[in-house]
């Protein structure tokens, strides 16, 4: 079996600058990254990283608990694209620096509080990825308080206290009702994901602030909470389509959402973007497939699936850098849309 003497000798470098090529790889100028790493592959190298984890007390492994309630599992409609493109940009970045991804599902909060609090009393992860951020997140306050390490995909009220990564929200719901408004709307309604959620009360602040801007009016029952689902968009467009003054554009507050609205559209003989225009928030590919193709808020997933990853690695490994990102959102114009 191969060593980090024989991987040292062959590329002609210090056993000391191998050692930099697995665990800081920055230090290292290109042409002697390039000659390590061919090394390590004609050498067939693999770090045996279970005894460098007993010796530096590390598990080398990643935690992420997302909350997938029984009714969720039964659900039959539409993937949730999001989550496994970013579950899968964690796991390439984990991969690439010698991590693993621990994932644990649990069926609602309270479990989800107890897992936590299971895994960092077994030792069996040396960070969190938390998702699903909530205005007043227990999860948040109980890691700052156990001092462990992790980062959120997503802000809380406590975003000074701890490192994040987020999509401007606000910004894109600012972009989407400019818009709209540019092409003839005023009566433009809103779906809020479920208040809990940091990312809500963004974007309702935002609406607010938006049509304040353009001297429209604020019609309360153009405001609807709502949730990620196809069938909360089918029937929030049933309840929308029941006022004497329907909305010409809607804002969905994600892309699976925006899908059921327009079915439920299909389902009452209206097309989206001649009768009601309709705004997504993702760009899931299936959002360029659907017909019609759906105008979106654009976050781009893997990028900050990957900046998540290799912010809680560096907090493991005590290498500097960002800790905090905010990443403007772009608006993708389709054919859901048009002007009046």
């Amino acid at each position: 079996m191969s060593t980090i003497k024989d991987i040292a000798q062959k590329a002609g470098v210090s056993i000391g600058t191998v050692s930099n090529y697995f665990n800081n790889p920055d230090l290292l100028n290109p042409q002697t990254f390039d000659r390590i790493k061919l090394a390590v592959e004609q050498l067939n190298y693999h770090p045996h990283y279970a005894a460098r984890a007993l010796k530096s007390h590390q598990t080398r492994k990643i935690g992420i608990i997302p909350v997938i309630s029984a009714e969720e599992n039964k659900h039959q409609g539409s993937s949730d694209y999001v989550f496994f493109d970013f579950l899968s940009a964690v796991n390439t970045a984990a991969a690439e620096r010698g991590y693993g991804v621990l994932l644990e599902t649990v069926l609602n909060e309270v479990d989800e509080t107890e897992k936590y609090i299971q895994l960092i009393g077994e030792k069996q992860i040396d960070g969190f990825v938390l998702l699903g951020t909530r205005l007043d997140d227990s999860r948040v306050g109980l890691l700052l308080d156990q001092k462990f390490p992790f980062v959120t995909f997503g802000r809380t009220s406590r975003l000074a206290e701890h490192p994040w990564v987020d999509v401007d929200g606000a910004q894109g719901i600012s972009k989407a009702i400019d818009y709209l408004v540019s092409i003839g709307h005023q009566r433009i309604a809103l779906i809020t994901p479920p208040s809990s959620l940091y990312c809500a009360q963004a974007r309702l602040e935002s609406f607010h602030h938006s049509m304040q801007m353009h001297h429209l009016p604020i019609d309360d029952d153009l405001i609807i909470e709502g949730d990620f689902t196809e069938e909360a968009g089918i029937q929030l467009m049933n309840t929308l389509l029941q006022l004497k003054r329907v909305p010409t554009a809607l804002l969905a507050p994600n892309d699976i959402s925006a899908f059921g609205l327009m079915k439920a559209m299909q389902l009452n003989s209206l097309k989206p973007g001649r009768d009601i225009s309709i705004v997504g928030f993702d760009n899931i590919p299936l959002a360029y497939y659907w017909q019609p193709s759906l105008t979106t808020i654009a976050q781009p997933i893997r990028q900050i699936g990957y900046m998540v990853a290799n912010i809680l690695m560096n907090m493991l490994e005590g290498v500097p850098g960002l800790s905090q990102k905010l990443i403007e959102p772009e608006l993708i114009i389709r054919e859901s849309t048009s002007s009046i």
